[in-house]
């Protein structure tokens, strides 16, 4: 049986870090590395970072960020955010990069999708898809979830395989609108059509919500951000409920030695 995998995220903004898109927890650079380094060492499977960066040029200090992340830790990192064409795939991916992933990039250029995983293989690309149900039926969200398309869900994750993506991430958005049950419904009917990877993001709040994620709708991984800013919450304890429940999770210990954190980024990157 495969383990499921639970990855934590960190957003990117402008310079800034924190631990969700709405920015509740602002990080300084430090504390964005040190944040890393204590999801990599309670075992987190993988981690993401997500660019949601609104002006290219405050993107500067972002790949000292990532080649840190990626000399640190030893689990696979996953970005995501300004990624348009496969040059700017090619310039992630030797930052030390595992996998990146297209969102909005992909549904504009459906094509891109295919270039990438032609020249880098579909193991390096991760489809990531921001949906909401509206009027009776799921679609295709682009911009972070703010523009509405008229493209069906499900058909995008069918073609998105077709073109080689080799996981799909899904993400709920406009969460308060729709009841879990409503959530855990269209994760299964994805799972029926996607025969690659699944993840998913659907705003988890509680152990119980992993669990069904996982049991009901058979993801095979969760990615989170706002569970674990809440007090007496960690990766190793919510993989010891899950473990309880019956779900198979790694539970071995990343960190083996102390870690050198590659501090403040160099001044003429400011």
């Amino acid at each position: 049986m495969d383990l499921k995998r639970i990855i934590p995220s960190i957003y990117t903004s402008d310079g800034q870090f924190s631990q969700t898109e709405s920015r509740e927890h602002v990080l300084d650079y430090n504390e964005a590395m040190e944040r890393a380094i204590a999801y990599e060492g309670q075992g987190a499977d993988e981690l993401i970072i997500m660019d949601v960066t609104t002006i290219a040029e405050r993107r500067r200090n972002l790949p000292k960020f990532l080649k840190g992340l990626t000399k640190t830790l030893k689990i696979p990192i996953v970005f995501g955010g300004g990624i348009h064409t496969d040059k700017d795939v090619e310039a992630m991916l030797k930052l030390g990069l595992q996998k990146i992933y297209v969102n909005s990039a992909a549904v504009r250029n459906p094509a891109l999708i295919t270039k990438i995983t032609q020249k880098y293989g579909s193991e390096s690309l991760v489809v990531a898809i921001d949906t909401r149900k509206t009027f009776g039926s799921w679609k295709v969200y682009l911009n972070g979830g703010k523009s509405r398309t008229e493209i069906d869900l499900l058909n995008w994750v069918e073609m998105i395989q077709l073109r080689g993506a080799g996981e799909i991430l899904v993400s709920t958005i406009a969460r308060t609108t729709v009841n879990h049950e409503e959530v855990i419904e269209i994760l299964k009917n994805i799972r029926q059509t996607c025969k690659v990877p699944f993840l998913a993001s659907v705003g988890a709040k509680t152990v119980q919500d992993f669990v069904d994620a996982f049991q009901q709708a058979e993801v095979d991984g969760i990615v989170s951000g706002h569970y674990f800013m809440q007090e007496d919450t960690s990766i190793d304890a919510l993989k010891q409920a899950l473990i309880s429940e019956g779900i198979n999770v790694s539970l071995h210990n990343h960190l083996s030695s102390p870690r050198i954190v590659d501090t403040e980024p160099d001044a003429r990157e400011d």
